[in-house]
């Protein structure tokens, strides 16, 4: 069996199918995390993860992918995932899905928060009425989840579904049905509603000889609409039925028990101090602050050292004295291949992974409580005077953890410019791999304000990524609307499952980056280094890194680290954020010669440069790919180096001011 989830964004659709399956899928508090669908094995087949949607018709290539996949994809039935405590919303996503006429699993999410409102459902009347299995579960307590998942043993028979949109509309459907003359009575009725609703991804299934017929019937209908007072727009009026029909279901099948909801009052209380424009900002600073606090100075510095200290006291002499063994003498340059190479730039590395660990561990917990979504509105109309649609708040907080997957979340944005100004400035957010750069430089140059300057980081590229935004929302991206929409979830206890999972996920992709790229870059790096134009290069300085690293470094002497090893460093850095730190170990042998070789104001103008300069070689691929364009690529190259450069050079000559 192949099943297709599709619901709500913030419904609880990712976790479902975490759930049911045992592949993971991000889950966030805001619509778009999830950008692309993704792929489950459970029990009794298949499951696809689709975007989060509010309609068929879609408004963004988001949304359209769900479109593509009702009508292109191979599947067998359809899980709905519907909030429970929404009804009235998210029931018209359904009824186009029962429109289309493929068994729908209803799935009445956060069961359990209904009942804590008062309320409760009668899912024997609202299966009757909308012709199909209704389902009340609960993700957060797995309840219901065993019976649904059982009934997707077998997609069963699906009893047909119709809603009567008036004399006017029906003709019309009936006039499209036999035009586009499908054996399926049932999906011919799909596609005519979807046309005359304003679906532009159903036209291209329609065969081109009878578009010019179709799109007639729909000018007519439309016309019809507006003159007889249905509505004030053909779309509005099959909404409207739309509504009338789920009023009525809500009327018969949501019993109130009692009208005091107490979640709800208790969000309102706190939303009122969250999402103020003051409170809530300084409310936001104090939780980044902890974070970092938490990560950088405490938990996270103990476990990386405790990582270092194992690497040298324990994994290093062991390595060693094998080699003694096998008889590798000092001077072999396979020993100083795996010491100076492997050890020292993977190794190098990988102790970073418990502070990356507990920082996503603690951003999950944030998501899962709901306050994500508060920032989000909260900082939606400062967003806004910089020239950024409030959806792309996701995409630059996703860009924390990765700029690959916080590109792909701007299909979200419907309005092409504002998608591209959002795609140009997501690489000044600072992501994960470039979180060992700021903690080797921090300790080594400012070890009693490590957490403060490595927020400085985080802050310099958000308010860089912003001023960007200003500049070029007045230049090249004018005539931008913001048009921001976004789901508001109740305050929540996380769930250990998807806190767990998430972290899980972020230490293991980041973890396979550095087997990926950083154990063959360290490679490159020490072959390049102990190599030169005549063969074996008996110092550093002759090597072919050196040559290549004396080429740029004169670019860099103005920023305050002129020198091949660094220039190198960033030249290597281009392939991939984590090879910055490994290849600085390798070409300077230890961080003791790292501390001596920089100043505090360079290290920290290294910093400043590595945040902002070139995206990674998987980006850029990533930013061609969703823009189709090689021009606009190269563009973004050019307008990150420059901005790097230019403000890394402010910042060096005012602080040689200040010394």
């Amino acid at each position: 069996m192949r099943y297709l989830l599709i619901g709500n964004p913030n419904v609880g659709k990712s976790s479902i199918f975490n759930i049911l399956s045992d592949t993971y899928a991000h889950v966030g508090n805001y619509g778009g995390i999830t950008v692309d669908k993704k792929m489950g094995k459970f029990t009794y087949g298949d499951l696809i993860d689709l975007p989060g949607t509010y309609s068929v018709s879609p408004n963004s290539d988001d949304e359209g992918i769900v479109t593509y996949a009702l009508i292109y994809e191979n599947y067998d039935g359809i899980i709905n995932i519907v909030d429970s405590t929404h009804l009235k919303r998210n029931l018209h996503l359904t009824i186009q899905l029962l429109e289309l006429g493929k068994p729908v699993f209803i799935t009445l999410n956060m069961i359990d928060e209904l009942r804590q409102s008062g309320k409760k459902i009668d899912f024997s009347k609202l299966s009757q009425k909308l012709k199909s299995k209704v389902f009340g579960v609960s993700a957060k307590t797995d309840e219901g989840i065993d019976l649904l998942k059982d009934s997707l043993k077998t997609n069963g028979i699906k009893e047909s579904f119709k809603i009567y949109y008036g004399s006017l509309i029906e003709a019309s459907i009936e006039e499209i049905v036999k035009i586009i003359g499908r054996d399926n009575l049932t999906f011919s009725r799909f596609l005519a509603i979807q046309l005359l609703e304003g679906n532009k991804g159903i036209i291209s299934y329609i065969d081109k000889k009878d578009h010019e017929k179709v799109l007639s019937v729909i000018k007519d209908c439309e016309e019809g609409v507006i003159k007889q007072g249905i509505g004030l727009s053909l779309k509005g009026a099959i909404f409207n039925y739309r509504r009338t029909f789920i009023d009525n279901i809500i009327k018969e099948s949501l019993i109130i028990e009692t009208n005091k909801n107490n979640t709800k009052i208790i969000n309102q209380k706190i939303d009122k101090w969250v999402t103020h424009p003051i409170y809530g900002a300084i409310i936001f600073i104090l939780v980044m602050f902890s974070i970092y606090f938490f990560t950088f100075d405490l938990f996270g510095t103990i476990l990386s050292d405790g990582i270092g200290l194992f690497i040298d006291e324990i994994i290093t002499p062991f390595i060693g004295d094998l080699l003694n063994l096998l008889g590798v003498s000092e001077s072999d340059l396979f020993r100083s291949l795996l010491f100076e190479g492997v050890i020292a730039g993977v190794g190098g590395v990988i102790v970073f992974v418990p502070q990356i660990a507990i920082l996503f561990f603690m951003i999950a917990i944030i998501e899962g409580t709901g306050y994500m979504a508060r920032v989000a509105i909260m900082l939606d109309t400062l967003l806004s005077k910089f020239g950024l649609n409030g959806k792309s708040i996701v995409p630059l907080v996703t860009g924390i953890g990765c700029n690959v997957p916080a590109i792909m979340a701007t299909r979200t944005i419907a309005n092409k410019k504002e998608r591209l100004l959002t795609i140009l400035i997501i690489p000044f957010m600072s992501c994960s791999a470039r979180i060992p750069i700021y903690a080797l430089l921090a300790s080594l140059f400012f070890d009693k304000y490590k957490a403060v300057v490595i927020i400085s980081m985080y802050i310099i590229g958000t308010l860089v990524a912003l001023l960007s935004a200003k500049l070029l929302s007045l230049s090249i991206f004018k005539n931008t609307d913001n048009n921001f929409v976004i789901e508001i979830p109740p305050y929540r206890i996380p769930s250990g499952r998807n806190v767990y999972r998430h972290t899980k996920l972020m230490i293991m992709d980041f973890i396979g980056k550095a087997g990926k790229f950083i154990l063959l870059g360290t490679i490159v790096l020490w072959f390049l280094q102990y190599m030169g134009p005549s063969g074996v290069s008996l110092t550093h300085d002759s090597s072919f890194l050196a040559y290549l690293g004396n080429f740029f470094a004169p670019i860099f002497k103005p920023l305050g680290f002129g020198n091949w090893e660094a220039s190198s460093s960033l030249i290597v850095g281009f392939l991939a954020k984590e090879l910055i730190l490994s290849s600085m170990l390798v070409i300077y042998g230890s961080e003791d010669v790292v501390s001596v070789v920089f100043t505090g104001l360079g290290a920290y103008t290294f910093m400043v440069f590595s945040l902002l300069y070139l995206p990674c070689l998987a980006t850029v691929g990533v930013i061609y790919q969703e823009t189709k364009s090689l021009k606009f690529t190269l563009y973004s190259l050019v307008f990150t180096f420059s901005v790097a450069y230019v403000l890394s050079l402010i910042v060096y000559q005012i602080g040689l001011l200040l010394i």
